[in-house]
């Protein structure tokens, strides 16, 4: 013991015990000026945090950046500070609960503070009914993008202000309403984290006094350790709030464990400082001295357990999630405060009350059970190495098996609102619909051709059939079913549709078709009637002609008809002929100017061909067409003009000659017309005028029904040309495999339909494209994780060769944002583990001056860290059936290795100290001394973590528990039986390559 009784040198410690003891009431001045200061100018922490909030991922994460390329594409106005409000009756939701929800959907327009970026209500947009009401009709949800991100001030305060208004809406709904989403999630965890500090710290501190009092049995040596921290804690929470506005994070999770990690390391400090201290007065070192030599002896093993815990949490800075950014530095510096309040504050207080005897050691009840306890291990290390091992590497094996949450809701209370809200959900809808993922394109090219869609159809269609794929829906297939009009047999039925136009030209013209062939008839009759006329003409003329040969024979061919007194009549009466012969043949030749058109339109049309009435009338008006061009009608006219011009003095002989001449020619140009068989002249030449007024109606019939013809020909016509159009533009280009079995004619990207899905789908710029996927999968899941990336590989492995080769291909969502938190977690676990191992062993090879010890020494305390996390996964998850918290491994990782290391320093050091007649020797002192020293600390920093289960959220009650329990075996197993066995096996090897402190 002896080298322990002498001063220990005037090294940095040594000179700062005597500053202490020369000025110990200007020490405590200072820092309590500092405290008040602090306080009275930095506001509290909580209020610090809430003003500067972090986000969880860094801005340039993947789903980040997505999510930014994204709302600048679409101009989306709302973020991703999501809130739900679920409305649910059970009793079903009817005609006075809608009334409640337009009465909400007003007072949210009417939000006079501009938090509302985008709302999605069924009352103005109805398309949306059927998407946010329940199949079950008992449960409605109204989405609200709200201004700001999440976790920041904006977001906070929008979400406060719209919840205000949404509680006032609906206080007299008949209905339930819950305010749950991301937004109201991270509003219960700050509510629930801000009411949990006051709990964890009231239990933490009892907890600690009760050890204090057990293990000092005095109540000032027990308030001492206690006010070190109460004004170390207040210091360095006004450093921390005045150092947030300059870059330093500070979230709830830090202000959580900020008071559990100072109390704990604070508490352990003193506790190292006090016990010298008393080692030293039992010893009868004078008061002063005492404090000097304690100062010198424990001091750098304070320095270097402080600066082992505050370059580890400092080194989390490298980290990139804000749960490791925001809390490693704030805890540095809290650590860094501890360390000096311990080797300051609380060492002018030891020399202000050990004078008076306020702090004298009470009688040693533990060293005499310590030293036999190392007496056991030196005679058996190999047994006690052996049994200790098995225990922690049992332990260690469950670790293997963790599961992790990454759902926010499990690890907030059931009861809070977001929770409820979640719930009701959960009943109502299917677990993956009100969490939507996005699968973005954002390419150089515009993506709205023919070519684009199909390729992204392909990728599209790849994707849907990925196994938990449930829909993918966008431009290409609105409602998660390939676009209509991009089927080949949409596109056969567009063919059909424009044939189907002109058969219905056709059908639905019917009436008209059958007044042209009802004109035709008409003029059928017309012209049969008129032929009647002229050949009873002809006929007529030629019984005249028979009457002149009976004149002839019986009065002689050279009487003049004035001869015989009975032909003045004739003569009278042929002269009338004649000139009705002419009116009737001059009218028959005008009436057929239009007969050669209207044949030409008749000839050409299908519908004349098939009616046989309408072919009759046609060939009726053939024949006399070809009768005025073979110059029938002109001999008509010509018998007319010669009866017209008889006169009295004519001979028999001269008008019977000229008549029958003429009358030869007519009769034989009308047989040839094949129009010879004309009927009563005294009746057609009665009804001659009626056959021309028929024949002029059935012609203007016919005009009508001739040009209804020719419109309805014309418009059969253009949809034919389109019919044609279509099919050429499918050959010209449709002509890669995707567009063989999908393509959009590019007319269809030009209607209402394509429009209205392209301003949710398709940027305006037509660069950027996005899918909804919709997944069979918890979207809070490591499996819908696994599945983010699975859809991603998927989609750009149908870029190559394609218009979308050029494209980036990545997705948002929440999903893909827990996907990212595990990733990054991933990699920053890996940092911290590495960085922590690394500095922790340069630390304990700088304080040992060997690198033997340090090696095991970190061996133990990593088999320490992983027992812990065992024993948490048997609670949590087997027992309780609770995955365990993401975030909670890392941060017990750090505080176990870095506080287990402190440990390991505090006990090997002492060893050295203790070992200079041989290791055995040195380690059953060290045993017998520390034992006690270092199972209070243990109990005491186990306690203000156990203080942590005291919490409402499950991620800090699991924290608290593996960090508890992890301390506990440090101090029980690892540092009183492992580390002592492995010193005793390694021997004088612990301090290779130095020299060890002893020459035997």
């Amino acid at each position: 013991m002896g080298g322990t009784e002498t001063p220990t040198g005037r090294g940095f410690f040594g000179r700062l015990g005597d500053f202490v003891i020369r000025f110990p009431l200007i020490v405590i001045g200072l820092w309590v000026g500092l405290a008040v200061v602090l306080v009275a100018t930095v506001p509290p922490l909580a209020e610090v945090a809430a003003r500067n909030p972090v986000s969880v991922l860094p801005e340039d994460a993947p789903v980040m950046v997505t999510s930014r390329e994204m709302s600048e594409a679409f101009d989306d106005s709302g973020g991703d500070n999501l809130l739900l409000v679920v409305m649910t009756d059970e009793e079903g939701l009817g005609p006075e609960d809608e009334k409640a929800y337009q009465k909400l959907v007003a007072a949210l327009r009417a939000e006079p503070n501009g938090d509302i970026m985008m709302m999605q209500d069924f009352i103005t947009t109805p398309q949306l009914r059927e998407v946010v009401a329940s199949e079950d009709g008992k449960a409605w949800y109204l989405p609200i993008n709200l201004a700001g991100a999440w976790s920041t001030p904006e977001g906070g305060g929008a979400f406060t202000r719209v919840a205000e208004i949404v509680r006032e809406a609906t206080a007299d709904a008949p209905m339930t309403v819950h305010l749950t989403g991301p937004a109201a999630t991270i509003a219960d965890v700050t509510a629930v984290g801000q009411r949990d500090i006051h709990v964890i710290e009231i239990a933490t501190v009892v907890m600690v006094l009760t050890i204090l009092l057990i293990v000092y049995r005095n109540v000032v040596t027990m308030l001492m350790p206690l006010v070190t921290i109460g004004v170390a804690f207040v210091t360095a929470q006004g450093l921390v709030g005045a150092l947030a506005p300059l870059g330093l994070g500070v979230s709830d999770q830090t202000i959580v464990l900020m008071t559990g990690i100072m109390v704990g390391a604070g508490v352990d400090y003193a506790v190292f400082l006090i016990s010298r201290y008393h080692d030293f007065v039992r010893r009868g070192v004078e008061h002063r001295a005492a404090i000097r030599q304690a100062m010198g002896s424990i001091g750098k093993v304070i320095g270097a357990s402080a600066a082992t815990v505050a370059v580890t949490f400092f080194a989390m800075v490298f980290t990139t999630l804000s749960v490791f950014q925001t809390v490693g530095p704030a805890m540095a510096l809290a650590i860094f405060v501890c360390f000096l309040a311990a080797v300051t504050f609380l060492p002018a207080m030891i020399v202000l009350a050990g004078p008076r005897g306020w702090i004298s050691p009470r009688r040693d009840l533990t060293t005499r059970f310590w030293r036999r306890s190392g007496i056991r291990i030196v005679r058996a290390p190999k047994a006690h190495l052996a049994v200790s091992l098995i225990i922690l590497l049992g332990l260690a094996g469950c670790a293997l098996t963790v599961q992790f949450n990454y759902d926010d809701r499990k690890t907030l209370p059931q009861s809070v609102e977001s929770a409820a809200g979640y719930a009701a959900m959960e009943r109502h809808y299917p677990v993956n619909s009100n969490l939507p993922q996005y699968l973005f394109i954002n390419s150089p090219r515009d993506l709205r051709s023919p070519e684009a869609l199909a390729d992204l159809e392909e990728m599209a269609r790849r994707v849907s059939q990925l196994p938990e794929v449930d829909t993918v829906r966008g431009i290409t297939r609105p409602t998660g079913e390939p676009l209509e009009q991009a089927a080949l047999s949409y596109q056969a039925g567009e063919v059909g549709i424009r044939l189907d136009d002109a058969s219905k030209q056709i059908t639905d013209h019917t009436g008209d078709l059958d007044m042209l062939a009802d004109g035709a008839d008409q003029l059928a009759d017309a012209l049969g009637d008129v032929r009647g006329q002229v050949f009873q003409t002809v006929a007529t003329t030629k019984a005249l002609v028979d009457a002149l040969s009976t004149l002839q024979e019986r009065f002689g061919g050279d009487r003049t008809l004035d001869d015989i007194d009975n032909a003045a009549r004739l003569v009278s009466g042929m002269r009338e002929l004649g000139d009705a012969i002419g009116v009737n043949v001059a009218n028959v030749a005008g009436n057929l100017e239009w007969a050669v058109p209207v044949l030409t339109a008749l000839d050409t049309s299908p519908v004349c061909a098939a009616d046989p009435r309408c072919v009759s009338a046609r060939e009726e008006l053939r024949q006399l067409t070809v009768a005025g061009r073979q110059g029938v009608l002109d001999r008509i006219a010509a018998l007319g003009r010669q009866l017209e011009e008889t006169r009295g003095g004519q001979t028999i002989d001269q008008t019977l000659a000229t008549l029958t001449g003429t009358l030869t020619d007519a009769t034989a140009a009308l047989r040839a017309a094949g129009l010879d068989k004309p009927g009563s002249l005294q009746a057609k030449i009665a009804t001659m005028q009626k056959g021309a007024d028929a024949l002029a109606d059935a012609s203007r019939k016919l005009a009508d029904g001739v040009q209804l013809l020719v419109n309805q020909t014309k418009e059969m016509g253009s949809g034919l040309g389109e019919a044609s159009s279509f099919l050429l533009a499918m050959k010209r280009d449709a002509t890669t495999p995707a567009m063989a079995g999908f393509y959009i004619p590019p007319e269809v990207l030009t209607q209402e339909e394509f429009a209205k899905a392209a301003e949710i789908f398709v940027s305006p710029d037509g660069h950027g494209v996005r899918y909804l996927v919709t997944t069979t999968l918890n979207p809070f899941s490591t499996e819908a994780m696994d599945l983010v990336n699975e859809i991603t590989e998927t989609a750009r492995g149908a870029r190559a060769n394609t218009e979308l080769a050029e494209a980036d291909i990545s997705m948002a969502g929440f999903t893909t944002t827990l996907r990212d938190t595990r990733d990054y977690y991933n990699n920053d676990f890996r940092l911290i583990t590495t960085l922590t191992v690394v500095i922790v062993f340069l630390i304990l090879v700088a304080l040992l001056r060997a690198i033997v010890a340090p090696l095991y020494l970190i061996a133990s305390v990593v088999i320490s860290y992983l027992s812990a996390l065992g024993l948490g996964v048997i609670l949590f998850q087997y027992i309780l059936g609770q995955e365990l918290s993401w975030s909670v491994p890392g941060l017990t990782f750090i505080v176990l290795v870095a506080v287990g290391a402190d440990y390991n320093m505090l006990l090997i050091s002492r060893i050295r100290e203790e070992s200079p007649h041989g290791i055995r020797s040195g380690i059953i002192r060290t045993v017998g001394h520390t034992g006690g020293v270092i199972t209070s600390a243990g109990l005491i920093f186990a306690a203000s973590m156990f203080g942590l289960v005291f919490a409402s959220i499950t991620t800090m009650i699991q924290a608290g528990f593996i960090l508890g329990v992890g301390l506990l075996l440090d101090t029980f197993l690892v540092r009183t039986i492992t580390v002592p066995a492995t010193a005793v096996l390694v021997g004088r090897a612990n301090w290779w390559p130095a020299k060890p402190p002893h020459d035997g």
